[in-house]
């Protein structure tokens, strides 16, 4: 199903070819009740959430409350290593520590981006005995080889979720600065991005220029 994109300004930074979508705390929320709205009308009912390691671990725990889900378990699949850079296959580094067989599982993720998590998983679950899977994602890229069942927002951007300061600013902001971009003007973007200043200054002090 389609649905409209989110309200959240969209960002680019001068000389950058890649534009940037960094939803705050209050957006994800409100993007997590618009899904499990949407999953409710559908009449679904689950036995567990299972949440996709580690992008899907924050809104999860709305998603399950907003379905009144009590069991939430995670799996992790490892992919990206780096903006568009993967691995050449799935690695499940986080397996499941219970039996899900003949359950209604809601497979949930942040961000349906190539869709290779979410078919790797769903086919994974079912061999695992699962009697349904339900995929749901925040946001849904259009180039994913998979279209969730639920999404709330269609995107193109990169996404920076308010949970992945340090990672970004290690794939993204080192980038940066061995471009030449001064240090200042990388805490400036970051805080665009809705970071705190004193957060983003500490790790730009810590770990990009002490490296």
């Amino acid at each position: 199903m389609y649905t409209s994109h989110s309200a959240t300004p969209t960002t680019v930074f001068p000389g950058e070819d890649i534009s940037f979508l960094a939803p705050g705390w209050r957006a994800l929320h409100a993007l997590a009740f618009k899904i499990s709205t949407q999953i409710q009308a559908g009449e679904h009912d689950f036995d567990r959430v299972i949440t996709l390691a580690k992008g899907g671990w924050p809104m999860s725990r709305s998603v399950a409350d907003f379905l009144e889900v009590g069991e939430v378990q995670s799996l992790g699949i490892k992919f990206y290593t780096g903006i568009d850079e993967r691995e050449p296959k799935p690695i499940v580094y986080q397996d499941l520590p219970i039996d899900i067989s003949g359950e209604k599982v809601l497979l949930f993720d942040d961000v349906a981006d190539t869709g290779e998590s979410l078919d790797f998983a769903t086919k994974y679950l079912k061999r695992r005995g699962a009697k349904s899977v339900t995929t749901a994602t925040i946001y849904y890229k259009e180039r994913s080889k998979v279209t969730p069942d639920y999404f709330a927002a269609q995107v193109a951007e990169w996404i920076v979720f308010p949970y992945e300061l340090v990672e970004t600013l290690r794939i993204v902001g080192t980038r940066w600065l061995v471009e030449g971009v001064d240090p200042a003007e990388v805490v400036e973007r970051f805080v665009s991005m809705r970071f705190e200043k004193d957060q983003v200054e500490h790790y730009v002090n810590t770990v990009l220029l002490s490296e």
